[in-house]
C-alpha cells in the first residue's frame, strides 16, 4: 500500500467514525441549550478539529441540516423560528422528551462501553490514556 493509498484509507475510516457519532453529538449539544444550525456546526467543528491531522472533518450545512430535519421528523428535537442576535430569522432547535429519553439510552450504551475491559484495552492502546471506571 502506497502512502497516498494509506492516507485515503485513513481519511475514509475517520469519516465513517465521525459520521457514526455526529447524530449523538448533535442531540447532546441541543440538550444543553436551544441553538441554531450554525451554532451546532461551530460546536461540531470543535469536536473534529485535530491538530496536525490529515483527516480533519469539516461540518457544513449540506451535512447538518438534513440530520436536523430527520431528528425533527422523528420527534427528537423541535425547531422554532426566532430572531438571532443579528436580527436575522433563524431556526433554533430544542430537545424533546423523546430526545432526552434517547440520550439516556445512548448514555447507557456509552457507560457499557467504558465498563467493558475489551473496549478499555482498545482505547488505552489507541490513545495511550488510562480510562478509569
Amino acid at each position: 500500500m502506497t502512502q497516498e493509498e494509506f492516507n485515503e484509507s485513513h481519511k475514509k475510516v475517520f469519516k465513517n467514525f465521525s459520521n457514526g457519532i455526529i447524530h449523538n453529538l448533535i442531540l447532546w449539544i441541543i440538550s444543553k441549550e436551544s441553538i441554531h444550525g450554525y451554532g451546532i456546526m461551530k460546536r461540531l467543528n470543535e469536536f473534529f478539529n485535530f491538530e496536525n491531522s490529515k483527516c480533519e472533518i469539516t461540518i457544513n450545512s449540506s451535512k447538518i441540516y438534513p440530520i436536523l430535519s430527520r431528528m425533527e421528523e422523528n420527534g427528537l428535537i423541535i425547531g422554532e423560528w426566532k430572531t438571532n442576535e443579528n436580527n436575522k430569522r433563524v431556526k433554533f432547535y430544542s430537545i424533546t422528551n423523546d430526545g432526552k429519553d434517547f440520550l439516556k439510552i445512548v448514555q447507557t450504551h456509552m457507560k457499557g462501553i467504558l465498563e467493558n475491559p475489551h473496549w478499555l484495552a482498545f482505547f488505552k492502546e489507541m490513545t495511550g490514556l488510562e480510562f478509569n471506571k
